[in-house]
């Protein structure tokens, strides 16, 4: 009876092995050759210069690897982030831009405007916008800019308060300042913001600066990038 127990023993592990070889088989003709791709090993965050701790190479199967995915760290090190990866994904060639514009600019990090210039496209102007309304954004945040006026100079018949930059695509923002600092909190406590705007709205932007008081609204993501806003849809 032993033998025979170790007998049947031996049969249903092999079965068990050539179905699992078997498997094995059939997700190699499914999935095909593996190829190397670029994988974020960190959060990529909006102009962040890519450094070389930030991104790593894997093995995934070739059915599997987004469409233009990187193939070698040196393709995405040293370049700028144009649209945020999160750790663990594939990091696609779109999904960054050239910072040879930034390159004598140094630094790097989430919002270090060494490598926001790389971000600028032909038309489009990067922004710095003061405001008092306490609200801090993200970068890669979308967003509107409104000014209000003062009455006297706009007239009784013209709305005093108007959007002057429509989504706008947030590229840096102020760091939090520290409680020490008590001219940096409490409700008039200015936050600066660096957007990405088209060259009409920056000049919008300027002549409302000088004659009244600016405020950022947040916009959903679902608005990004329909209707009359292409400049939070590109960087």
């Amino acid at each position: 009876m032993i033998q025979i127990a170790a007998v049947l023993v031996a049969l249903l592990t092999f079965r068990v092995v050539a179905g699992d070889l078997s498997a094995l088989h059939r997700n190699a003709r499914r999935f095909g050759s593996t190829r190397a791709v670029v994988v974020a090993v960190v959060d990529l965050e909006l102009g962040s210069r890519v450094h070389g701790g930030d991104v790593k190479t894997v093995e995934l199967p070739a059915a599997a690897v987004p469409n233009g995915a990187l193939a070698t760290r040196d393709d995405a090190i040293g370049r700028v982030v144009a649209v945020p990866v999160l750790a663990g994904a594939a990091v696609a060639d779109r999904a960054l831009v050239s910072a040879r514009r930034g390159a004598d600019a140094g630094g790097g990090g989430a919002g270090d405007a060494g490598g926001l210039d790389g971000l600028i496209a032909p038309g489009r102007r990067a922004v710095r916008v003061t405001t008092t309304d306490g609200l801090r954004p993200d970068p890669g945040s979308v967003l509107d800019i409104l000014a209000t006026l003062d009455a006297r100079d706009v007239g009784g018949t013209v709305e005093p308060t108007v959007v002057v930059a429509r989504a706008a695509r947030v590229l840096a923002v102020d760091p939090a300042p520290s409680s020490r600092d008590s001219t940096a909190v409490g409700p008039d406590a200015r936050v600066g913001v660096v957007v990405l705007v088209t060259a009409l709205e920056a000049s919008r932007i300027a002549d409302a600066t000088a004659r009244g008081a600016l405020m950022l609204a947040l916009d959903p993501p679902d608005d990004a990038c329909t209707g009359d806003a292409p400049v939070a849809c590109r960087p």
